[in-house]
């Protein structure tokens, strides 16, 4: 059907192809209804694609689907398309899309392009720009007083919700996390259900509240509770990054963390590399040492390229400004470590074999 849509003589004839796959979609549905929950999205997104001039009936499709089975959509140009024409009639003045309405359903929109981003999606660059235009377009609307308002306003009718109190956290994590809306919405979706997401929201809540020490436990209790591995390593290296930063022993620990939940996590070996170099001179008890501590952070940002192609450029960059500070074959030889091990304490804990020649 789509290859004749495609090459549909003209409109007319092209529509009534449309419309005879809508009708494949609407049997399909009846026959194997589990299987595509979201078929209605699937029909809006027929006409959308296929360029016939029928928005309204397009929007009536995407609502009605959306609100019996969101979760199931993955298409993020359909999710992008059912927050644009919302806005559109929000814009237009269209009283049944109201601010709390259309608020509603940035909430959903957001929530889900930011599930499907965390997911290990090969579509990840495509929520992320559906989501970003959709920021662009409601910065007006969803603004942190705006979402603060909405979500305060709606919290006593869902307070029982995990899915929706998750939604709204979701919604508010990156750019209002702050307010105290937020702070008891994490609170309440902790105590009716204990998960990694929960524990995460908790992290942030506690974090931003400046308590440092709780937020250190809620972190580590979301990657613990995470069966995610490349999310687990995500929030170990956040936590390594961020609030252990300044202790690096712990730091390195989730850090160690983070590479054994998922070991092509190229960034650790960066961030590892860099702390090495800084911390040289102080880590180092002798000359010797100390460009030997470069050296280890040179052969430390490499492995962040073999596990990460894409980090290349930036490998290259920091390597060649290790090594110039670091150990040579000549001074390698010249203190007769030429094939011997050498063990680098203080945090660092590495130990570097020096080749034979």
């Amino acid at each position: 059907l789509q290859y004749k849509i495609d090459n549909a003589a003209n409109p007319e004839d092209k529509e009534k192809l449309v419309r005879n796959l809508l009708n494949l979609y609407d049997q399909f549905y009846r026959n194997f209804p589990n299987s595509v929950p979201d078929y209605e999205v699937k029909k809006a997104m027929a006409l959308h694609n296929n360029h016939i001039e029928a928005e309204l009936e397009i929007l009536n499709l995407l609502e009605s689907g959306f609100s019996k089975a969101a979760s199931e959509v993955k298409d993020a140009n359909a999710i992008f398309t059912y927050f644009r024409l919302c806005h559109e009639k929000y814009k237009a003045g269209d009283t049944k899309y109201n601010a709390n309405a259309t608020l509603d359903r940035y909430a959903i929109v957001n929530a889900l392009l930011t599930h499907w981003q965390s997911s290990a999606s090969g579509n990840n660059n495509d929520y992320k720009t559906a989501q970003r235009a959709i920021d662009a377009m409601s910065k007006d609307l969803a603004t942190c007083d705006n979402l603060e308002a909405y979500f305060e306003k709606n919290y006593s009718a869902n307070n029982d919700s995990v899915a929706w109190l998750t939604a709204a956290l979701t919604n508010m994590t990156n750019k209002c996390g702050a307010k105290p809306v937020f702070f008891k919405m994490a609170e309440r979706v902790y105590a009716l259900q204990v998960t990694s997401q929960s524990a995460y929201f908790m992290a942030i809540a506690t974090l931003k509240q400046k308590k440092f020490d709780e937020a250190i436990k809620f972190y580590n209790q979301a990657a613990e509770l995470e069966t995610d591995n490349v999310k687990k390593a995500e929030i170990y290296y956040a936590l390594g990054t961020g609030l252990l930063a300044n202790d690096m022993t712990k730091s390195k620990e989730a850090l160690n963390k983070a590479l054994l939940a998922n070991p092509k996590m190229g960034s650790v070996y960066l961030f590892l590399a860099q702390q090495y170099a800084n911390h040289a001179t102080k880590c180092g008890k002798t000359e010797f040492e100390k460009k030997a501590i470069y050296t280890l952070a040179a052969q430390t940002a490499r492995k962040a390229a073999a596990v990460e192609p894409n980090l290349k450029t930036t490998v290259d960059r920091m390597t060649a400004e290790y090594e110039t500070k670091g150990l040579t074959t000549a001074i390698v030889k010249s203190e007769k470590m030429s094939g011997k091990p050498i063990a680098i304490g203080c945090w660092i804990n590495e130990t570097i074999t020096f080749p034979a020649k």
